[in-house]
């Protein structure tokens, strides 16, 4: 798979693989997560980035600043229970572990807002809850809402409970709420709770009840586009909610009653009942939120290793802002990074050049819509449209063993390929010498995650997210809380550090996989595959109708299906031969054959750009920032579906919206236009 650069000697591969080790994964994490780093105050880290990326030999790294806007909460953040005048708790809204150079409980972008009322428990927020609540004939007009968090949970995930923070403020407004605040319940954490006899961190292993889970609602541009929330939303911790949900007790129905989604709370350990509520009489909640906007940049390290075909390029990225200390979300991610470039200036070192350009990239402004890589995309637009073979990202690179990967179809045969050959990093394996891919099983969700989002979105450039979180059955992961911390990643989330060190090594090998064959080491038939994989799940979601046509799509995919397998071989038979004569030059070879070689740029351009035929120009659903038809922008711990504005209408029960707009245009259309680029080029 890897060209001889340096003769019997080089062993590029062996360079990849030998190189990250623990102890620097552990000394980079420690860095990364000893100070506060928020969105905009990240120019010290980014600093120190660009110096050693110099370091490990990748001399051409620069700090690309970009103008913002970003909000940081004042001191007069509050949630206060009142009767009257009287003060019966406040919240501290402040992790107890956290220094004072880390900020208090806020989400970014949430409205600014000094209100008070009655509350009323609304489970996770979702549209569905509202409804239940409407049947069941609580008024939540005029009220605050008590709701849980649905984020990065295998449990939740699995229960198909996972929303988004910002949805559910949407909907809580929607319903005529006046503000919200969010908790995170032990029902995400299944049995790994003090209830069940786990002690929190950091004497065990179970979720502090003092963590407050903070995250962002948007960007400045979702701002200015009155696209978020306008009611005031703040994050609380799980004993605060323990306090207001027990005087909810005796009030209003029970959460069991109101359907299957409402079950599964995990307080009653601390004497909470379930009610929803509404609060007694003469008790009020008062929610102030102030978050100042202010002008500021963020910095993004940028390093590039020159390859000898400049204009194909593979892009290699994480982010480095966090909500707290961040060790598992970003700076695991953030370290194996460190240790992917200090692996390539290795082989710098040794006189290896890449076939291709790579380019690694440090973002600063992920947890703010990921304002710094949709800065730098927005600046680069025309140049990744044109020469962009994929980004590869990680948020996450170690924090349980459940190996992850979200991507294009594209580069499925590229993470498959290479986590067959990287040994399982865990001591427990089911039989010896077991890969990454023996006990993943190779499942790829749809395409998204973190600035992956961005590049996927906006140029429309194939990616891939991965890396380790944790499983069923493991410690959780303290997600955007104080306790995402050195000693937590030390002690209970990588205490080996052997997974930074596997993600690292996987994330190497991928990027040479990508950089170093003369013909790129893609698939067009994957995309076909898939198709026929997302339209089946349809009828399986409960999102189907005889009212819509599936033939004339299933019939594209159809031809799209022979034409990628007619282009996937001639490209691998053109790779065959273009290496034969490479390695053969002083012999006589078939000038048939030979002339092969001069069609690998052509090739390779029409892997590049079959990714690009999935934009829209118009933007999914109108956001005129996600071009891309196939895949919605999302987290790296959330699958949302493929084809999301024909799952958004089929599920609405829009049958005309779902045959019109999105099978014929756009959706049908960029298959078309698929196939046209995999079949023309080689009919």
């Amino acid at each position: 798979m890897f060209q001889d650069h340096q003769g019997p000697t080089f062993d590029l591969r062996q360079t990849l693989v030998s190189t990250p080790s623990s102890e620097h994964a552990r000394n980079w994490s420690a860095y990364y997560t000893s100070e506060t780093h928020l969105a905009g105050q990240g120019w010290k880290q980014a600093q120190w980035t660009h110096a050693k990326w110099r370091e490990f030999g990748v001399t051409n790294t620069t700090i690309s600043s970009h103008d913002t806007q970003l909000p940081l909460p004042t001191n007069e953040q509050r949630v206060a229970l009142l009767r009257g005048d009287q003060v019966l708790y406040e919240a501290a809204l402040v992790d107890t572990n956290v220094s004072a150079g880390f900020v208090p409980a806020y989400f970014g972008f949430s409205a600014n807002g000094n209100i008070s009322g009655s509350y009323i428990y609304c489970n996770f927020g979702s549209k569905e809850d509202f409804e239940a609540l409407a049947h069941r004939g609580v008024k939540v007009e005029r009220a605050i809402g008590i709701i849980k968090l649905g984020n990065a949970s295998p449990y939740v995930r699995e229960q198909n409970l996972s929303i988004f923070r910002s949805l559910s403020v949407a909907n809580a407004e929607r319903a005529g709420m006046i503000g919200v605040v969010l908790y995170t319940d032990p029902q995400n954490d299944g049995p790994m709770t003090e209830g069940n006899g786990y002690k929190p961190f950091p004497a065990g292993i179970a979720r502090p009840l003092e963590a407050i889970e903070r995250g962002g609602f948007g960007n400045i541009a979702d701002y200015n586009r009155g696209e978020l929330p306008t009611i005031p939303s703040i994050p609380i911790s799980t004993v605060d909610a323990i306090y207001l949900l027990r005087m909810l007790n005796g009030h209003g129905p029970q959460a069991k009653q109101l359907g299957d989604r409402w079950q599964g709370g995990g307080l009653e350990y601390y004497g909470v009942d379930y009610n929803v509520g509404p609060s007694p009489p003469g008790l009020s909640l008062n929610i102030v939120n102030h978050a100042t906007l202010r002008d500021t940049q963020v910095h993004n390290v940028i390093g590039t290793i020159s390859g000898k075909t400049l204009d194909e390029v593979v892009i290699v990225g994480n982010h480095r802002d966090a909500w707290g200390p961040g060790a598992a979300d970003p700076a695991s991610g953030s370290a194996a990074l460190n240790e992917v470039v200090r692996s390539f200036g290795a082989a710098l070192q040794q006189g290896w050049r890449p076939e291709r350009t790579i380019i690694f990239g440090s973002f600063e402004g992920e947890e703010f819509a990921q304002i710094g890589s949709l800065l730098w995309i927005t600046q680069h637009f025309d140049w990744l449209r044109a020469s962009a073979v994929a980004y590869l990202n990680v948020v996450v690179a170690a924090s349980g063993t459940h190996f992850h990967a979200k991507g294009s179809p594209l580069l499925y045969s590229a993470i498959r390929s290479t986590t067959d050959g990287i040994p399982w990093p865990d001591r427990n394996q089911t039989f010896a010498g077991q890969s990454v891919l023996d006990i993943w099983g190779g499942e790829i969700t749809p395409a998204g995650s973190g600035d992956a989002n961005r590049f996927m979105s906006i140029p429309c450039v194939s990616t891939l997210d991965f890396g380790f979180s944790p499983a069923l059955g493991e410690p959780p992961l303290p997600y955007h809380t104080g306790f995402d911390s050195f000693e937590w990643m030390d002690t209970i989330g990588d205490p080996e550090w052997r997974f930074h060190v596997a993600s690292a090594k996987i994330w190497s090998l991928v990027a040479a996989h990508l950089v170093e064959p003369a013909v790129l080491n893609m698939s067009v038939a994957d995309y076909a595959v898939a198709f026929h994989k997302w339209l089946g799940e349809l009828p399986d979601r409960s999102l189907w109708s005889s009212r819509v046509n599936l033939t004339v799509m299933t019939d594209a995919v159809e031809r799209l299906s022979r034409a990628a397998g007619r282009f996937d071989g001639f490209a691998r038979s053109s790779a065959e031969e273009y290496s034969e004569c490479t390695r053969s030059w002083w012999k006589f070879i078939s000038p048939i054959k030979c002339r092969r070689r001069f069609a690998v740029r052509d090739i390779n351009k029409v892997y590049m750009e079959f990714e690009r035929q999935f934009y829209y120009e118009r933007g999914l659903d109108g956001h005129n920032d996600h071009h891309h038809v196939l895949f919605s922008p999302s987290a790296w711990h959330n699958s949302p579906p493929a084809m999301p504005s024909l799952s958004k209408s089929l599920k609405a029960g829009d049958w005309k919206n779902a045959q019109v707009r999105n099978f014929s245009q756009p959706l049908l259309h960029c298959v078309n236009a698929a196939n046209w680029s995999s079949d023309g080029e080689i009919s």
